[in-house]
């Protein structure tokens, strides 16, 4: 192995002309997974849970094979008949050579199918899923993040050694697999960002601890200037997408208990307003936070980031929220109410918000998600440095 300012002068020395093949497949194939996620939430929502061979499970493993198996031809491509140079530009792992973000897929694309046989399993002794994050859903969502965040390196490498005059395009598709992965951080989060819980503290807590990280890594990463306000916007495109297409087609419950019998496929709810924080992200980060930065003035922009994500989302959320769970929001553009699935009880609490026998958000609890904040976007800034330095 040579030394690593040699091999990184050889990567440049090859550095792409054009975006190879691969790295399209790949973030073609990733965008499988959060949409085959969200058509089996509304699968389970609205027909119950019969085979594991269902359509929606079908896409999602092809979103994790896809990526997998189009690493695994390139890690032996480059480990039998690669050149000297493209292998010094490799990471070699028992005696293979293959890019850092396709060993990172190869490993998410066998955790996903480790936990294939483990949820069949699990649904056979245990029926229905009652929240998302059980045992072998928790194995499957590490393995998609696996996948998708190798996708994200493999686009990031390309953009970092691609010709100059190819970055803005190669840009651009780190933005879009950075939005697959905030939709996937967003689903995993579904059971405490309900429009009923948008006055809690601890939702504020929980959004304001998780995306600041992606915003802030995306945005400072990007060779784009609004690389942030893109990805947030993919995120919202994607759910907005499943929330419009679900239910156009008929679904009707296949198993007990019904309490409410829905005769189309149910749909996500409305996705939160990230794109308004993104582009002040974007903004300031393009004016404070691009290029090698000391350490302090990370800490320094993570302070403004983390008080303008929550100074956007609060009133943003707060406001929002009372329309979607309002009788003026139950329409197919908003679908304010109709997320809950048929084995859900219709009553008041529908249309109320869920405190958990405790006040709305206190000045406290919007400091503290502050706080937060200001330490997730000094994390995302500090994952974005490195990120601008990914070549391999």
């Amino acid at each position: 192995m040579p030394p690593l300012e040699t091999a990184g002068s050889r990567i440049r020395d090859t550095a792409p002309t054009a975006i190879p093949w691969f790295i399209y497949l790949a973030a073609i194939g990733v965008t499988g997974i959060p949409v085959g996620v969200l058509w089996d939430i509304s699968w389970h929502s609205t027909i119950g849970r019969d085979t594991f061979w269902t359509p929606a499970h079908l896409c999602i493993h092809a979103g994790g094979l896809i990526p997998g198996l189009t690493c695994i031809a390139l890690i032996l491509r480059l480990t039998f008949w690669g050149t000297d140079r493209e292998k010094a530009g490799a990471v070699r792992i028992w005696g293979f050579h293959g890019p850092l973000g396709a060993w990172v897929v190869v490993w998410g694309n066998l955790a996903m199918l480790t936990s294939a046989p483990f949820d069949d399993w699990w649904h056979d002794a245990y029926g229905l899923d009652v929240e998302i994050i059980s045992p072998p859903h928790s194995v499957l969502a590490l393995g998609m993040f696996g996948v998708a965040l190798g996708v994200l390196l493999l686009v990031l490498a390309c953009q970092n050694n691609i010709e100059e005059s190819k970055q803005a395009r190669a840009s651009l598709l780190f933005n879009d697999v950075a939005g697959v992965l905030i939709t996937m951080l967003a689903i995993m989060m579904t059971e405490e960002t309900f429009p009923n819980q948008q006055h809690s503290g601890l939702f504020y807590g929980i959004i304001a601890s998780t995306f600041p990280v992606y915003l802030a890594l995306i945005s400072r990463a990007s060779k784009g200037n609004w690389g942030a306000t893109r990805s947030a916007a993919i995120y919202m495109g994607i759910m907005a997408g499943a929330l419009w297409i679900l239910p156009l087609f008929r679904g009707q419950p296949m198993l007990a208990p019904i309490y409410s019998p829905v005769t189309h496929m149910v749909p996500p709810a409305f996705p939160l307003l990230l794109i308004l924080p993104a582009a002040l992200f974007d903004l300031l980060i393009q004016r404070f936070g691009k290029g090698r930065i000391p350490w302090w003035r990370v800490l320094l922009l993570a302070i403004p980031l983390g008080a303008l994500f929550v100074g956007t989302m609060l009133p943003a959320q707060w406001h929002f929220s009372k329309f979607l769970i309002s009788d003026s929001a139950q329409n197919r553009f908003f679908a304010g109410r109709a997320f809950y699935p048929y084995f859900s009880r219709p009553g008041p609490y529908q249309k109320e918000f869920w405190l958990r026998n405790r006040s709305a958000a206190q000045p406290k609890d919007i400091a503290l998600a502050a706080g937060l904040g200001i330490a997730a976007s000094a994390v995302g800034l500090g994952i974005g440095g490195w990120m601008t330095r990914v070549r391999r």
